[in-house]
């Protein structure tokens, strides 16, 4: 039979905390002694003071900004971007209207103008009960 399958009635279990109570078993010479000189010297070592710490250095803001975007390599990456925004706000875009005639072998203006980018606008207009966006 199985502890686990013997049922216990309350009764039963405070006969066995109190024979566990009464049946003490002695220590080894020596051993409480040797326990509370343990604790003594924890206690001891723990109330000593530390010994005063330098302060942190912080870092500086430009660290703490270059952190915050994400690394040196976010950054490289926005300072390019920037640079290039730049020079293309700079330089303009006065061959673009070439660039679009080499790729669509029309005068840029006429190609732009008869494109309509909203094929659909004239229903969505009705729909919300617009006039037509003409």
């Amino acid at each position: 039979m199985v502890m686990a399958d013997r049922k216990f009635a309350p009764q039963d279990l405070d006969a066995l905390f109190a024979q566990a109570c009464v049946d003490v078993p002695d220590l080894p010479p020596g051993l409480l002694a040797r326990v509370l000189a343990d604790a003594d010297a924890e206690l001891a070592a723990r109330s000593r003071v530390a010994p005063a710490r330098a302060p942190v250095a912080r870092a500086g803001i430009l660290a703490e900004l270059l952190a915050l975007l994400g690394g040196w390599r976010a950054v490289s990456g926005l300072a390019t971007a920037t640079v290039a925004g730049v020079w293309i706000g700079f330089s303009g875009l006065s061959g673009l209207p070439d660039m679009a005639t080499a790729l669509l072998g029309a005068p840029a203006t006429e190609t732009l103008a008869s494109v309509n980018l909203l094929p659909g606008d004239d229903m969505f207009a009705l729909a919300m009960g617009l006039e037509t966006l003409e």
